[in-house]
């Protein structure tokens, strides 16, 4: 198998790599050309912070946007001595610039390499070296683990997909498997090479697996579909074997197209899934760098999408982290803080902050891009984070951000006597599309309702038409099962539409064009029945926003899930309604214009 460089080769390419560059270099186009501007041209800040812990690897986000972080404690090149002992996981808070929990595993566990965290906040992780599975739950402070069935299958890169089912790749085994939580049953699916070392995994908003198919002379992309179909793509129709082409993790941009790492090429491949063909590369793009350091070597690993329009990468053996605009361009590249082999750890959160693990030098880095909201830190940063033996969770309250100043266009609190229809709000203007139509709206106890509707969704809308615009809308369901609620933008009728909402296990991000509905984007989040919710939507220009938040609590501060389209300029503003299983009940609403 292809894996990354040891430490030996990695203290001889930092030497060179210092001498040949400067604290920070942005350089390339695909022709390899670079420059040295200041930290503005793309990165405004980059900041790294101690782990507790040896060799942080994977990353993940958890609902309040802090991360997680697997920390097995050593190198798995490919795999780590028997005597190692368990691994740990740790949470970093970005307000706080703390590590507010650590766990250390207990004994008869492994070292965790990679770490995903489903809509309850439970966090998933596998330890291939023990050929298991794990899971740790904050709320209840325990661990639990499984193995998997096929012995010294080597479970690597984990996902979960929208159902709860967790997903990895089995890199020693050539498969790739799921577990059922709910059943505690496992699925494996075996890939046709017998070497194959499948490595990164990710899912698309259809519930179809992807993942990348490792060693050099398989060089695949697979997608196992919601159908239980296997589908491969190959990356180059020549062969591949002896190339170093090795691909590694994978992710999907905003339009949901794929992307990959691909190892020891200097390179990062895509998919355009409107022209992919399964058995063929139709479809396939690669783009390569000229490294700027050519006698260190290069190995192109970790990869992730932000919200806009940048693919993320890093290269661990020239300490470098940078980015290619999904729509093609010039790569520009940034020097690791330091300079402490970057790898498979780089993800970028719901702020378009990019993080990274620097695995060498035991580091997690924060890299702010230039526009960016710097966050203020709460509390004073420790430079040295002490573990603690036994996990424990410490919330952090975030501000409510006061709403941008504006024109009102349509307020309703609700308060008046019960009726059937929504009627007039109570800024006086009267409420649109299906709020004074259909015998499912009402208003009870000072608060508007919407009956259960069977299998049709409704909208209601608000005020005059607006371009720039954002909505606050606060409401409960009595139950989410085949149900939702949420925010509209740009709402011309029932068939086009923008829409923020929730269904009880995550706040999507999605567009109606001419009847199709179309998935933008999305975050895990727990929503119950019976209890009340705030929705904060907005649209500037092709950039769509949300949070959401108990209606108990407060805002989180920046966007919890952001996405990118241009389908529609303007329209109305207001609420949509799926309520086939219960009630939804509204107790105020606002609108501006932006």
């Amino acid at each position: 198998m292809m894996k990354h460089n040891t430490r030996k080769i990695l203290a001889i390419c930092v030497a060179l790599a210092v001498a040949a560059a400067s604290a920070l270099l942005v350089f390339g186009s695909v022709t390899g050309a670079h420059s040295e501007p200041s930290l503005a041209s793309g990165i405004s800040s980059v900041t790294d912070y101690p782990v507790p812990g040896s060799d942080p690897w994977g990353t993940a986000f958890d609902s309040s946007g802090r991360v997680w972080v697997a920390i097995p404690g050593c190198d798995l090149a490919p795999s780590c001595p028997s005597t190692t002992p368990p691994g740990k996981l740790a949470l970093f808070d970005p307000n706080t610039l703390n590590w507010v929990t650590v766990v250390s595993l207990p004994a008869g566990y492994g070292q965790p390499v990679f770490v995903a965290v489903d809509h309850t906040g439970k966090v998933w992780f596998t330890m291939p070296v023990t050929n298991t599975i794990g899971v740790y739950d904050p709320v209840s402070t325990t661990v639990t683990q499984w193995a998997v069935p096929t012995p010294s299958a080597g479970p690597w890169g984990i996902v979960i997909d929208s159902k709860g089912t967790i997903w990895f790749t089995e890199h020693y085994g050539n498969k790739i498997g799921s577990f059922d939580p709910n059943s505690q049953t496992f699925h494996e699916v075996a890939t046709p090479a017998s070497n194959s070392n499948p490595y990164g995994i990710t899912v698309d908003a259809s519930n179809n697996i992807w993942f990348t198919e490792n060693t050099d002379s398989v060089a695949l992309i697979g997608k196992y579909t919601n159908q239980g179909v296997l589908q491969e793509y190959k990356i180059r129709n020549t062969s591949t074997g002896g190339t170093g082409l090795t691909p590694h993790l994978i992710t999907i941009d905003p339009s949901g197209n794929i992307w990959w790492s691909e190892g020891w090429v200097s390179a990062i491949g895509t998919l355009n899934i409107a022209a992919a063909q399964p058995g063929t590369n139709n479809g396939v793009t690669e783009y390569h760098y000229t490294p700027s350091c050519s006698s260190c070597g290069s190995h192109t690993s970790g990869i992730s999408a932000d919200k806009q329009g940048l693919i993320w990468l890093d290269d661990s053996l020239q300490n470098t982290f940078g980015s290619f605009p999904i729509g093609g361009g010039s790569f520009s590249f940034y020097n690791s803080p330091s300079g402490g082999h970057p790898h498979d750890g780089l993800n970028v959160d719901s702020q378009n902050r990019v993080w990274f693990d620097e695995e060498f030098a035991n580091k997690l880095a924060e890299a702010i891009q230039s526009g960016s909201p710097t966050p203020t830190p709460t509390a004073t940063p420790t430079s040295t984070p002490t573990p603690t033996p036994t996990a424990t969770s410490t919330s952090t309250p975030t501000p409510t951000p006061t709403p941008t100043s504006g024109a009102t266009l349509g307020t309703d609190t609700f308060q008046r006597p019960n009726q059937a229809h929504w009627g007039t709000a109570s800024d006086g203007q009267t409420w649109g599309g299906d709020a004074n139509t259909q015998s499912v709206f009402s208003i009870s106890g000072n608060a508007g309702v919407v009956s259960n509707t069977g299998s049709s969704s409704y909208s209601a809308v608000l005020g005059p038409t607006a371009s720039n615009a954002e909505v606050y809308a606060t409401g409960s369901l009595s139950s989410f099962s085949s149900s939702n609620f949420g925010d509209v933008l740009r709402w011309t009728d029932g068939n086009n539409w923008y829409k923020a909402f929730i269904d009880g296990s995550s706040l999507i991000l999605q567009k109606k064009v001419s009847g199709v509905t179309t998935m933008l984007a999305s975050v895990p989040f727990a929503a119950s029945g019976g209890s009340s919710y705030t929705l904060h939507f907005r649209v500037v220009g092709s950039t769509l926003s949300a949070n959401v938040w108990a209606a108990s609590g407060s805002e989180p501060s920046g966007w919890m899930v952001t996405a990118s389209d241009s389908s529609f300029t303007s329209g109305y503003c207001g609420l949509r309604f799926l309520t086939q299983s219960g009630t939804a009940t509204v107790t105020s609403f606002q609108a501006k214009s932006l």
